[in-house]
């Protein structure tokens, strides 16, 4: 698989969905952000997990 492409395939999964940014922990101090889809309860994004970084081939 692409790494490249891993964050272009997770987003395309979801669109079309309600996504939302929210937290898990207290809003004040959090544990984690998360991207979250609310039509299929799928963290698209942890960032406890994952990172993103500028893509090489650019």
């Amino acid at each position: 698989m692409d790494r490249d492409m891993d964050l272009w395939n997770a987003l395309q999964k979801h669109m079309g969905h309600n996504v939302k940014i929210t937290f898990e922990g207290a809003e004040d101090n959090p544990e984690n952000i998360l991207l979250q889809c609310e039509d299929c309860h799928f963290d698209i994004l942890s960032a406890d997990i994952e990172t993103v970084c500028a893509r090489e081939d650019c």
